[in-house]
C-alpha cells in the first residue's frame, strides 16, 4: 500500500483501469488519499465508459454529464442489491389495475389513469380520464363507444413516454370489438389507433420511433399457435405493410417460456421451447432467438442464431418446476453481449430436492469471430471438444458441453436455509451485474401464521480474495486431477455464496419497535392481503397486495437506487442497525422521535371500495381535477393538438403525498 500511495495520479489511473468496479469502490474506502477515485470526473467518465456502459447511469451521465455522481450512484445502487438493504419503501397508489414498465408506473382507479415516473423522483403525477381519451382517440372510428355503458381498458405497456392501451367494446348479443390505443400522455397527443381481430395474449413493445405488438393466433402447419407482429412506424405515422408470422417459435408465456424486447435498433424474440417431436430425438433442448432491425421498411432481414449455439439443457438433467421459472432478455452492463438468464428449478441428476439454479447464455448472431469472441466464449455446444453435432445442430457425440462456471449461479435449497413455497414467492428476481438473486415472500410469524408478513430475502456471490483462496487451499484437501471436478465444485473453487439475508430483520417481542412495525406496516397495508402480484427491473421492485375479488390493490415501491427520492416519504429512525440487519434496542431514543404514521384512509376502506369491483367500466364522466398552480409551478402548457380541443390530461400532486407511508434509508 505505501508503494501505491506513492505513485503519480496517472499511473494510479492506469492501474485503477485494470480493476472491477466494486475493487475500485474498495481502494477508494481503504484511505482517505484514495477518495478522489470516485470523485474525480475523468477517472469516473473513464470507469463508467468501459466498465459499465450499459447501465442507467452511464446513460444519465453522458447527458448530465455528472459522471462522479453517477459513477457512485451506480456502486450504491449494486451494493444495496448485494447487501439486500434497499434505500426507499413507500405506498405509491391505491389501483384495480396496473403494470410497472421502465420505471415508470401506470395505474387505474375510479375511471382514471394515473402515471408515475418513480425513477425520476417525481413531483407531480399525470391524471389522464379514460372516458375522455377514449372519446378523442375513438370518437371518429367507433362513434358507438360514446355511448358504450360498458368497456375493458387495460394497460399492455409503456415507454418513451407512449402508452399502450386495450379497448373491448361491449355490443349487443355478447359480442365484443377490440382496439389498441396508444397515447403520449405527457403531449396530451394521441399517436394511434388500430382496430383487432384478436387480441389473445396481446403485448406491445416501442422505443421513441418504433411500436410493435403480437397475438398468439396464428396456426401453422403443425397445428401449433404461432406469434404475429405487426409494427407501427410512430415518426412518420403510418402502420408498415404486412407482419411477421413466427414459425418455429414455440411458447405462449411472456416472461416465463418467451421474451420480446427492443434493445438498441432491433427487437429480439426468445423462446425456450422447442417442437416435441424435434426434442425427443436425443432430448436435447436449446434456445430460439431471432431478431430483426427497426426500420420502415418491414420486417426485412430476420436473422436466426443457429441452433448449435443456443444448447440449453439435456432431459437427462432432471425434471423442472415451472412454476419458479423465468426468462429475461439483456445487454450485460459491462461487456454489451446480448444475454438471457433463465430460472430454473430442476431436480438435478436423480436428487430427491429440488435446487434453483440461475443459468445465463451469451447470444451471438452472425460469425462469432466478426464479434470479437472466440468459440470457447461462446458457450456454445463445441466448447472444450467435449460434443459434436450433426444434422439440424443436434448433438451427436459423448454427452452435452461443459458449462461455463462463470454463467451459472447456483441457488440456495432446504439444507442451507428456510424454503417457501412458489404461492409464497410471488416474486423472484436475479440481477446479474451483482450476482444476486432476490425474492419476495410472505414469511408469516409462527405468533400469527395467518397474517401476511412480506420480506425480501436474497443472497449474492462474489469471487474468492488471493487470502481466501490461500486459506481455502490449506484447509481443504486438492485433488491431483481438476478434469474430474464436477460443475459445483468449480464452481465453489473460483467462488464464495453469501448467506441468506431476510430484510426488514425479524421484530423482537419482547423488545416493541415503533419504527420496525411501521415498516412491517408499509410493506403489508393493513386490509390489503392477499393476490400478491409484482414487476422489477435493475433499480427497483414494485409490487400489489390485496385486491381480491376485484376490489382495489395498495402498489409498494422498494429501490435499491440511492437517488431516488418521493416527497412525504421520511427517513427511517436508528438507520445504521437496520441496514446492518440489527434492530435497534433503545426504546426511548425511537420513541422521541416524530414518527409519521399513514393517515386511516389508506387503511380503511370504505362504501363501494368494500364491494366486489367488475372489470368492466361504468361508462361515467370522472371528476378530472387540478391543483392549482401545479400546472403553473411546472411551466407545462397545456397541449391543445387534439382535434376537439379536450382536455383529458392533468398534471396534480401525487397521491403518494397525501399517504405519508414510507421511509427512506439512505445516509
Amino acid at each position: 500500500m505505501s508503494l501505491l500511495l506513492k505513485l503519480p495520479y496517472e499511473l494510479v489511473a492506469f492501474v485503477v483501469d485494470y480493476l472491477d468496479l466494486s475493487d475500485v469502490r474498495n481502494l477508494s474506502r481503504s484511505c482517505k488519499h484514495f477518495q478522489y477515485l470516485l470523485h474525480e470526473p475523468s477517472i469516473a467518465k473513464i470507469l463508467l465508459e468501459t466498465k459499465a456502459p450499459e447501465t442507467l447511469e452511464a446513460q444519465s451521465a453522458r447527458t448530465s454529464k455528472r459522471y462522479a455522481a453517477e459513477l457512485r450512484r451506480l456502486l450504491k445502487r449494486r451494493e444495496a442489491i448485494s447487501t439486500v438493504s434497499p434505500y426507499l419503501v413507500a405506498v405509491v397508489g391505491l389501483a384495480h389495475s396496473w403494470i410497472y414498465e421502465n420505471g415508470v408506473l401506470c395505474y387505474i382507479r375510479d375511471r382514471e389513469l394515473r402515471v408515475l415516473d418513480l425513477h425520476r423522483s417525481p413531483k407531480t403525477e399525470m391524471a389522464v380520464s379514460i372516458r375522455r381519451l377514449l372519446d378523442e382517440a375513438l370518437g371518429e372510428a367507433l362513434p358507438e363507444s360514446r355511448q358504450a355503458t360498458k368497456y375493458k381498458f387495460l394497460l399492455l405497456y409503456c415507454s418513451h413516454d407512449i402508452i399502450s392501451c386495450l379497448y373491448v367494446h361491449q355490443l349487443p348479443k355478447r359480442a365484443r370489438v377490440s382496439w389498441i390505443v396508444v397515447f403520449n400522455a405527457k403531449e396530451q397527443k394521441i399517436v394511434t389507433v388500430r382496430p383487432l381481430s384478436t387480441a389473445y395474449k396481446i403485448f406491445v413493445r416501442n422505443n421513441d420511433k418504433f411500436l410493435y405488438f403480437g397475438t398468439h393466433t396464428e396456426i401453422g402447419p403443425q397445428g401449433y399457435k404461432n406469434w404475429i407482429i405487426k409494427a407501427y412506424d410512430i415518426k412518420h405515422d403510418n402502420w408498415i405493410d404486412g407482419s411477421l408470422v413466427l414459425t418455429d417459435f414455440l411458447g405462449s408465456e411472456i416472461g416465463t417460456t418467451v421474451c420480446f424486447e427492443i434493445l438498441g435498433d432491433y427487437f429480439y424474440g426468445l423462446s425456450n421451447r422447442l417442437d416435441p417431436a424435434v426434442e425427443e430425438k436425443d432430448w436435447t433442448g436449446y434456445y430460439t432467438c431471432v431478431r430483426f432491425p427497426l426500420r420502415p421498411s418491414g420486417f426485412y432481414q430476420l436473422e436466426q442464431v443457429p441452433q448449435e449455439r443456443l444448447w440449453r439443457r439435456q432431459h437427462t438433467d432432471g425434471p423442472i418446476d415451472e412454476r419458479w421459472s423465468f426468462l429475461r432478455l439483456f445487454r450485460d452492463e459491462t461487456t454489451s453481449q446480448l444475454k438471457v438468464v433463465e430460472a430454473r428449478k430442476e431436480w438435478l441428476s436423480g436428487q430427491s430436492s429440488a435446487k434453483r439454479t440461475y443459468y445465463t447464455k451469451e447470444i451471438f448472431f452472425g460469425n462469432i469471430d466478426d464479434e470479437g469472441v472466440s468459440g470457447s466464449n461462446c458457450n456454445s455446444p463445441l466448447e472444450n471438444g467435449q460434443s459434436r453435432t450433426g444434422k439440424d445442430g443436434q448433438l451427436t457425440s459423448k454427452g452435452p458441453p461443459a458449462r461455463d462456471p462463470h454463467l451459472v449461479h447456483v441457488g440456495d435449497d432446504a439444507s442451507k436455509s428456510l424454503m417457501f413455497t412458489a404461492s409464497k414467492s410471488p416474486l423472484r428476481s436475479y440481477h446479474s451485474s451483482c450476482q444476486t438473486f432476490i425474492d419476495l415472500v410472505d414469511d408469516p410469524t409462527s405468533l400469527d401464521p395467518d397474517k401476511q408478513r412480506v420480506r425480501i430475502r436474497g443472497s449474492s456471490r462474489r469471487p474468492w480474495s488471493p487470502a481466501e483462496l490461500e486459506e481455502r487451499k490449506r484447509l481443504l484437501p486438492q485433488e491431483t486431477n481438476r478434469s474430474h471436478h464436477t460443475l459445483n465444485q468449480m464452481i465453489e473453487d473460483i467462488y464464495k455464496h453469501e448467506e441468506v439475508v431476510f430484510w426488514p430483520p425479524d421484530e423482537d417481542p419482547a423488545l416493541p419497535n415503533p419504527a420496525l412495525s411501521q415498516l412491517y406496516r408499509i410493506l403489508n397495508p393493513p386490509s390489503y392481503s392477499g393476490n400478491i402480484e409484482g414487476a422489477w427491473d435493475e433499480r427497483s421492485v414494485l409490487y400489489a397486495t390485496g385486491g381480491m375479488n376485484g376490489s382495489v390493490k395498495s402498489l409498494v415501491f422498494i429501490s435499491w437506487d440511492p437517488a431516488i427520492y418521493l416527497d412525504g416519504v421520511v427517513q427511517y429512525p436508528d438507520l445504521p442497525f437496520l441496514r446492518g440487519g440489527r434492530v435497534s434496542q433503545d426504546q426511548d431514543a425511537l420513541a422521541s422521535r416524530n414518527l409519521r404514521f399513514a393517515p386511516p384512509e389508506l387503511y380503511e376502506r370504505k362504501g363501494k371500495e368494500r364491494e366486489d369491483e367488475s372489470e368492466w367500466y361504468i361508462n361515467l364522466e370522472p371528476k378530472l381535477t387540478q391543483h392549482r398552480g401545479t400546472t403553473a409551478e411546472l411551466g407545462t402548457q397545456v397541449s391543445t393538438t387534439s382535434v376537439n380541443h379536450t382536455q383529458w390530461r392533468v398534471f396534480e400532486r401525487p397521491k403518494y403525498c397525501s399517504y405519508a407511508s414510507g421511509y427512506h434509508f439512505a445516509y
